[in-house]
């Protein structure tokens, strides 16, 4: 498996953008921010998938931004490396939320290329039914839309988007270059 960016696959991750964690010790809800986008370039998980990413993929993040009622790609990675936090936080040093991945066996860090990488000029690329239509993922499924739940209630366009890509989804290489031309043709 190989990509015209990378010898891994390029993904798509969906994250918590005000993400809060109970802390036992100073007895509060604390913030995690993770992914970073900010100097260090870090993301962790649990999630194994995370290893199929090699030097030079992309990785694009995705949430919902709850004062905007929709879902939008926030960042990407031109991935710098990727492996077990054990190996990976040491070896960058890496001081953000990503630093915890050293401490949990099978916890997994990617690191993005800080001269590669990008935020988007907030709120970033709307990740809409039209970008979403154009998607083909690697399986081949594409995100379905007009569909009920168990309950026979119609799922909402940003529903139906956030359902589809709550794990981890590998990009084919059109998937990459149709995101990347989106955000240069935004400005973003």
């Amino acid at each position: 498996m190989g990509s015209r960016y990378g010898e891994g696959s390029n993904l798509l991750i969906t994250y918590i953008e005000d993400y809060r964690y109970y802390d036992e010790e100073q007895g509060s809800w604390v913030p995690h921010r993770d992914p970073t986008f900010e100097k260090e370039w870090s993301y962790c998980t649990g999630n194994r998938r995370l290893l199929l990413c090699r030097k030079g993929n992309h990785v694009f993040f995705h949430t919902t931004l709850a004062e905007h009622h929709r879902r939008f790609i926030t960042a990407y990675f031109v991935t710098k490396d990727v492996g077990l936090g054990q190996e990976i936080v040491p070896r960058y040093n890496l001081v953000g939320p990503a630093r915890h991945a050293e401490e949990i066996e099978d916890h997994y860090v990617i690191v993005g290329d800080e001269k590669l990488s990008r935020k988007m000029r907030e709120p970033g690329l709307r990740f809409d039914r039209s970008l979403a239509e154009r998607l083909v993922f690697d399986p081949p499924k594409r995100i379905r839309f007009n569909i009920t739940n168990r309950l026979g209630r119609r799922l909402s366009e940003l529903e139906c988007i956030a359902y589809a890509t709550r794990n981890v989804r590998i990009l084919t290489d059109e998937d990459v270059e149709a995101i990347l031309l989106e955000i240069n043709r935004s400005g973003l």
